[in-house]
């Protein structure tokens, strides 16, 4: 199979199985699911989570609940600018309720160059993934292919979306995958 019919299987499986939640139809996007928060809950209570001061994450809405907690919690938290690809917005002092919408943070975060930033996690949002921690994203967008950055890697994933072996080439890795039920991890 090619990445494109695997996404298109995996979308397509989402909404047939009404796990999918806004934004709908999850065709094009990384996919936010019913039981997304869940799956947020159990990446939160790892190490991982509580040791990062910095996390990278994409701007999707499954990933929603992961950037208002690390907010709250006083983290900084460094996201892909909206509207211009390749540029990042620190949303650090920010209180999470003053960003309704995530196209707010065009306005309202600091501009940032990664490369100055030590970063101790990444958040993405996915497509697929196995249980290999091969991972393949929407296609586009965050995360760029070129992106570069050595901290741990984690996304949220429903249970449709993991394979045991992804029947394609992976877009990248991860070093982590929460799902509502389980963390697949090295």
């Amino acid at each position: 199979m090619t990445q494109g019919e695997v996404r298109e299987m995996v979308w397509t499986a989402l909404a047939r199985h009404h796990a999918a939640t806004y934004p709908l139809p999850p065709h094009g996007h990384h996919p936010n699911f019913v039981g997304a928060s869940r799956a947020a809950e159990r990446l939160m209570r790892l190490p991982l989570w509580h040791k990062a001061q910095v996390v990278l994450a994409g701007l999707d809405q499954v990933l929603k609940p992961l950037r208002e907690a690390a907010m709250k919690s006083g983290k900084t938290v460094l996201i892909p600018h909206p509207d211009r690809a390749g540029r990042y917005l620190s949303l650090k002092g920010l209180p999470p309720q003053q960003l309704k919408r995530i196209r707010e943070a065009a306005w309202l975060g600091r501009p940032v160059e990664l490369e100055h930033i030590p970063i101790d996690l990444v958040l993405v949002g996915s497509v697929a993934v196995d249980e290999k921690l091969g991972w393949l994203g929407k296609g586009y967008g965050f995360p760029p292919k070129n992106l570069r950055v050595a901290a741990p890697w984690a996304t949220l994933a429903h249970t449709l979306m993991v394979f045991e072996a992804l029947p394609c080439e992976p877009e990248g890795k991860v070093d982590l995958i929460a799902t509502p039920h389980q963390v697949i991890s090295i």
